[in-house]
C-alpha cells in the first residue's frame, strides 16, 4: 500500500471520528436542553416509520412492548402503514405521518411531524425505525427516555441506544432494538388455519424498489397460464399503467384492479386464497393474514426476508452474484446501487416459474 493511499484512509478515519464527535456533542446538548422540562405524562410512543413489508416485521417487537408496559401504546407510522398496524392495534392509537411531511427522499421529517409528536407528549419513546427519518423526528423531544435503534451517528439522541444490525432476519432487526430492555414475546400470524385449497389467486407485480421486480410483462404471461385453472386477478398500486397494457388485459380476459390505498389492498388479499408477488409488502401481508404465498426473489436473500411458515413458497435463480447465505442483499445493495444486468430476475422465465409453482405450491 503506498503512502498517499494510507494517508487518505487515515484522513477518512479521522474525519469520521471528528464528525461523530460533533454529532454526539450537538445531540447531547439538544437532548439536555429538551429534558429540562421532561414529560411525565406516562405515555408510551413507538416510532415505526416503515412501508408495507417492514411494518409486518415490527409486529413482534410492538406486541412485546405492549405486553411489557401493559398500558395504551401510541404508534407513529408511515402514511401507507396505518391500515397494516390497524390489523393488530387500536386505530385510535395510530398516528400516521402524512406524505407532505417527508422531505429529501423520505430522509427528513418536517416540523409538522415533530408537532404531532409534541402533542402526544410521550414520556417514553421507542424507536423501531433506525434511520435518519426517525432521528429527525425525535432529536429534540422532551421525552424523559428514548429507547431504540439507529445508525451510530445518531446515538446521542437515545438514552438506551442499539446500533442497527442488518445481519439478522428481518423481524429480529426490530426485536434487537428492544430486547436488552423488554422481553420478546413470540407473535403468530392473524389466522393460523390456512386454506390449502386454492381457487382465487391474487398477483401483486410491484415491489419496494424496481430491482426486486420480476417484471409486469412476465406476471401478465403467468396470469394467462394460471387463469385456465384458477380465478386470477392482477392488483395494481398507484404506479401508472399504460393504455396498451390495460387494453391487452381486457382483450385477453385477465382480471385486474387498482388499490390506491393499503386498506383496499388488504381487502383484496382477504378475498384471495393465494398471493403471488415479488419480495414485497403484499406477500408479507398475505402471509400474516393466513394466506398461502409464492414469492419471486432476485437480489435479496429469502432467508432474511421470506414469511415464516410451511405455506409460504418462493423461487430464486441462483447465480454467482446472488446473496450468499449470510448476506441480506447482493453486492449491488439489492440492485439499488446499480446492477449491470439484473440477470437474477431476467433469466427467470415464465415457464420456469409456472412449472415450479405447479409442482411445489399446488
Amino acid at each position: 500500500m503506498n503512502k498517499s493511499l494510507s494517508n487518505k484512509i487515515a484522513n477518512q478515519k479521522i474525519l469520521g471520528w471528528i464528525l461523530q464527535l460533533l454529532f454526539d456533542l450537538f445531540f447531547f446538548i439538544v437532548r439536555k436542553v429538551s429534558k429540562l422540562s421532561p414529560s411525565t405524562s406516562g405515555k408510551i410512543c413507538i416510532i415505526s416509520i416503515h412501508k408495507l413489508g417492514d411494518s409486518i416485521f415490527t409486529f413482534e417487537a410492538i406486541n412485546s412492548i405492549k405486553r411489557y408496559y401493559n398500558t395504551d401504546v401510541f404508534i407513529i407510522c408511515h402514511y401507507n402503514a396505518k391500515d397494516i398496524y390497524a390489523l393488530v392495534h387500536p386505530e385510535k392509537l395510530i398516528f400516521p405521518i402524512q406524505k407532505e411531511s417527508f422531505h429529501f427522499n423520505d430522509r427528513y421529517l418536517s416540523s409538522t411531524a415533530r408537532k404531532l409528536l409534541s402533542e402526544l407528549n410521550p414520556e417514553i419513546i421507542i424507536d423501531l425505525t433506525g434511520v435518519m427519518t426517525s432521528a429527525s423526528l425525535i432529536f429534540n423531544s422532551n421525552a424523559k427516555k428514548i429507547i431504540g435503534m439507529n445508525r451510530k451517528i445518531f446515538r446521542s439522541i437515545y438514552d438506551h441506544f442499539v446500533e442497527v444490525n442488518t445481519n439478522l432476519i428481518s423481524k429480529d432487526i426490530y426485536n434487537n432494538a428492544i430486547k436488552k430492555f423488554i422481553p420478546i414475546i413470540p407473535f403468530e400470524t392473524l389466522n393460523k388455519e390456512i386454506n390449502l385449497e386454492v381457487s382465487k389467486i391474487l398477483i401483486a407485480p410491484f415491489a419496494g424498489w424496481k430491482s426486486k421486480e420480476w417484471g409486469l410483462g412476465k406476471f401478465i404471461r403467468l396470469a394467462e397460464k394460471l387463469k385456465e385453472h384458477f380465478d386470477v386477478e392482477i392488483v395494481f398500486d398507484n404506479t401508472p399503467i399504460s393504455n396498451e397494457i390495460i387494453d391487452y388485459l381486457k382483450i385477453n380476459g385477465i382480471k385486474f384492479s387498482s388499490t390506491p390505498s393499503t386498506k383496499e389492498l388488504i381487502e383484496k388479499i382477504k378475498m384471495s386464497d393465494l398471493v403471488i408477488g415479488n419480495d414485497s409488502g403484499p406477500v408479507q401481508i398475505a402471509a400474516f393474514l393466513g394466506k398461502k404465498t409464492f414469492s419471486i426473489y432476485g437480489p435479496t436473500n429469502p432467508e432474511f426476508h421470506k414469511p415464516r411458515g410451511e405455506q409460504n413458497y418462493y423461487i430464486q435463480k441462483q447465480l454467482l452474484c446472488s446473496p450468499k447465505k449470510n448476506e441480506r442483499l447482493c453486492f449491488t445493495d439489492g440492485g439499488k446501487s446499480g446492477c449491470p444486468s439484473f440477470e437474477c430476475l431476467n433469466l427467470l422465465s415464465v415457464d420456469e416459474v409456472y412449472s415450479y409453482f405447479k409442482s411445489e405450491v399446488l
